[in-house]
């Protein structure tokens, strides 16, 4: 096997990883959770977090490694061609979502799942509560960017097979 169909092989696989996981975390995990009780849920989406946080950052890598041998393989890039540009702007969403995870796995997701002891008053366990929810809005909020950016980043890299944008 050629190493530019490896390379090749191996950059479908991680847009295909990271974009089904959110794709199934949007569409299939989303409108499940509704039917299910919220203490079930908690533990389930802690779970699933994890998981997909660390299929997604392997995923990305992957991407990412493949796609800079991939362009070694290329030989020159011209920046200033449809085909440069988009490169460029395939890196960027490619940061933005490689940033995107990592703030949802040191600040969204950990604030999904603060412990209240039971030594609070009604007052600081409501206050709890209503965090626990803004950070709930703010995960789901992230994971809709983190599903648009990665739609955006496989409709760029389709476009490269045509010359770019």
């Amino acid at each position: 096997m050629r190493w530019a169909t490896l390379w090749g092989l191996l950059h479908t696989a991680g847009w295909s990883v990271h974009l089904g996981g959110a794709v199934a975390m949007e569409l299939v995990w989303r409108p499940v959770q509704r039917h299910i009780p919220g203490s079930q849920t908690a533990v389930v989406c802690q779970t699933m977090g994890r998981r997909y946080r660390w299929l997604s950052a392997i995923a990305l890598g992957l991407v990412g490694l493949s796609g800079v041998a991939r362009l070694v393989q290329r030989g020159e890039l011209d920046l200033t061609s449809p085909y440069g540009r988009t490169v460029v702007a395939l890196s960027v969403v490619w940061l933005v979502l490689v940033a995107t995870l990592a703030l949802l796995a040191v600040v969204a997701h950990p604030a999904l799942h603060v412990r209240t002891p039971a030594s609070m008053t009604d007052e600081e366990r409501a206050a709890a509560r209503h965090e626990v929810r803004r950070a709930i809005e703010r995960m789901d909020r992230l994971l809709r960017f983190e599903l648009a950016a990665s739609l955006l980043a496989v409709l760029l890299g389709a476009s490269l097979t045509a010359g770019g944008l």
